[in-house]
């Protein structure tokens, strides 16, 4: 888990231009879990997150190895929880190789888990309705509060 930022520093202490430069936490990372009703397997390219104070900001490239279930949403983990009531905030795409189509998505989640909402008014995977497969991609950033 990334830590906050604090440098070793005391109340009152001068902070110089060289202590400052370390501001933030390091990126740390994570193995993000992928679900379309069952879990899904994929190779994680990067899955990588940090954290400063409440805010984690992350991102995710993996490649699916087997395949989903048709007709239900893609679940994609989160390294921690989203704070009851806030938005996750997140862009990304589903590459899907069978067709050769990137899908542009507007990610959102709860919990500790979110979702690529696509133009049609649903979740990916829903509508369009569609099951990941062997080979297709999967590429997020994201933003959001912790408890």
């Amino acid at each position: 888990m990334a830590t906050q930022w604090t440098a070793g520093t005391t109340s009152g202490q001068v902070l110089t231009a060289a202590t400052l430069n370390t501001i933030g936490a390091a990126w740390v990372d994570y193995t993000p879990t992928l679900t379309q009703s069952a879990t899904v397997t994929k190779t994680v390219v990067q899955a990588r997150y940090c954290q400063f104070q409440k805010t984690i900001i992350g991102q995710v490239v993996m490649n699916v190895t087997s395949a989903g279930t048709i007709g239900n949403i893609v679940l994609i983990g989160l390294p921690l929880a989203v704070r009851s009531g806030t938005p996750l905030i997140g862009a990304g795409y589903i590459y899907d190789q069978n067709t050769n189509i990137i899908y542009n998505l507007t990610f959102v989640g709860n919990g500790s888990t979110t979702a690529g909402f696509y133009q049609t008014g649903n979740y990916w995977g829903a509508s369009p309705n569609l099951a990941l497969a062997n080979q297709d991609q999967i590429a997020l950033t994201f933003s959001y509060e912790i408890a």
